[in-house]
């Protein structure tokens, strides 16, 4: 049998003229870039956003590997293991099994967070990237600089390598699954995808990762789970036929393995003193931890003598919320007006940026009350209901900014992904029965002088605010900018 040569024949004069089309096209591009104010201002602040994090890097790494600059009890934190038993926060310390003896402990701490801080910064700005000629330039501005969003971590550096950055790369995966699995086609408001596909792409994350980052510090069930479970229940409300009680009894079992890790810590993973200064001592002779650190008082009452956060793991829920009572009392006027303060920042910059992404999907133009409505619907599924169940770790850690800044963070990139307003819409859309043709879809939710004064309030509030994870002794919540900038970048 002859072969039929099917490599096609290149004509080179067709091959030269399609040089000067693809610069032409290039030129197009550039020249519609240069002429919307909108994409070269967006685009720099996403640049300017990402050049913060590259120059904290920089400036911090060195001095929080080698140096005392990374937080101690943050630091701690990761030391603790089962050695002496099952406790809680204990798988952490077991990594330290794949790492070689010779790399210092506070090196690779260091390394570590850095690496899930910067994955997780760097992903929000991906979700960003998708929908970002589309956001205002005030929307775009406080989505990244509000303090109790991802600059919270530049602000504060006592919280890089705390244990709750940890959770938001699997919700980054959740979100990622739901794009990959769900793709938005051009000019459609509703995801189409496979369901199986994304129950099995999305088992490694609830069966492993959820589990995992339980038994390193137990906090982020209820700063995690809840908004994992909801993600999933809309998805099943939108693509399965089955009644809501149904729906979500499957939910539940899908999250049963993060459950079933959280009921063991709670019931048994409450260390006594005698084990916490076994695993000092431990870490004591690996040159881990600081010399005269492993010392308990004769009556054990307190164990205030152990080092960072190996201090408070022995205390019973009781306790601990004593401590934070007595501690959070000293600055209470302070967190109440703060907080609420930047909750309702956050509410208007989703709900001016859900408005912007949905009415840019939209193939129809729609009715403003009716994006209103969705966005109180949304604003209350996923940033008041995960509020609602991570009230029991303000009762008992006063690390109040921290656990804010988790709730905010969630929220504003479940607000950004693209495809999950998409798919809530959709659903409510669907649930109320309405219509969107004929609808009219203005540039702005609110008013222009609404909306411009609003925006550029909260965009001052995003340059003078800085939002500490906790008040203890003082509590210097709002700065100068300049003394701000000042002190970040001439003094260090």
């Amino acid at each position: 049998m002859e072969s039929t040569d099917t490599t096609p024949h290149l004509d080179p004069s067709a091959d030269r003229s399609a040089h000067p089309i693809s610069g032409m096209a290039i030129g197009r591009r550039i020249k519609s870039f240069v002429t919307q104010p909108r994409l070269i201002f967006n685009s720099a602040l996403l640049f300017i956003f990402s050049a913060a994090w590259m120059r904290e890097l920089l400036h911090w790494f060195h001095t929080d590997a080698f140096g005392t600059s990374l937080n101690y009890w943050a630091y701690t934190d990761w030391l603790i293991d089962y050695s002496q038993g099952f406790i809680r926060r204990g798988l952490s310390g077991e990594i330290w099994r794949l790492v070689p003896a010779t790399v210092s402990r506070l090196e690779f701490v260091a390394l570590l967070s850095w690496l899930l801080v910067l994955a997780a910064a760097f992903g929000y700005v991906r979700l960003l990237a998708r929908s970002w000629k589309t956001l205002h330039l005030l929307t775009l501005f406080g989505l990244l600089f509000l303090p109790s969003l991802f600059f919270f971590y530049i602000h504060d550096h006592d919280t890089i390598a705390r244990k709750e950055i940890l959770g938001y790369i699997p919700l980054l995966l959740h979100l990622l699954i739901l794009e990959k699995t769900f793709p938005l086609a051009g000019g459609s408001t509703l995801p189409n995808g496979n369901l199986r596909r994304y129950l099995l792409w999305l088992m490694p994350v609830t069966v492993l990762l959820l589990p995992v980052i339980i038994l390193v510090h137990e906090g982020n069930f209820l700063l995690f789970v809840p908004l994992h479970a909801m993600i999933t229940l809309t998805v099943l409300r939108t693509q399965a036929r089955r009644t809501f009680p149904r729906l979500a009894l499957w939910t539940g079992l899908l999250y049963l393995p993060a459950a079933i890790a959280f009921g063991a810590v709670y019931l048994a993973g409450t260390p006594g003193y005698d084990t916490l200064l076994g695993l000092c001592n431990k870490w004591l002779a690996a040159g881990a931890l600081q010399d005269g650190t492993c010392v308990l008082p004769p009556n054990q009452l307190s164990g205030s003598t152990l080092p960072g956060s190996f201090n408070p793991m022995g205390w019973s829920v009781a306790q601990a919320a004593h401590f934070t009572q007595e501690l959070i009392f000293m600055h209470w006027g302070t967190w109440l007006l703060i907080l609420p303060l930047l909750g309702i920042c956050l509410w208007y910059l989703v709900r001016q940026a859900l408005y912007s992404i949905l009415r840019s999907r939209s193939p129809q133009s729609f009715s403003p009350r009716s994006a209103q409505r969705y966005s109180g619907v949304f604003f209350r599924k996923y940033f008041l209901i995960p509020l609602l169940f991570s009230l029991p770790i303000y009762f008992t850690a006063y690390d109040y900014g921290r656990w804010f800044t988790v709730t905010c963070i969630n929220f504003v990139m479940l607000a950004v992904s693209l495809d999950l307003p998409c798919l809530e819409f959709a659903l409510r859309k669907q649930g109320a029965g309405e219509e969107t043709a004929g609808a009219v879809s203005r540039a702005h939710l609110d008013h222009p002088m609404v909306f411009y004064a609003v925006s550029i309030l909260i965009c001052i509030l995003a340059v003078v605010l800085w939002l500490p994870h906790y008040c203890i002794f003082s509590c210097t919540i709002i700065r100068s900018p300049l003394l701000f900038f000042s002190h970040t970048y001439l003094v260090h």
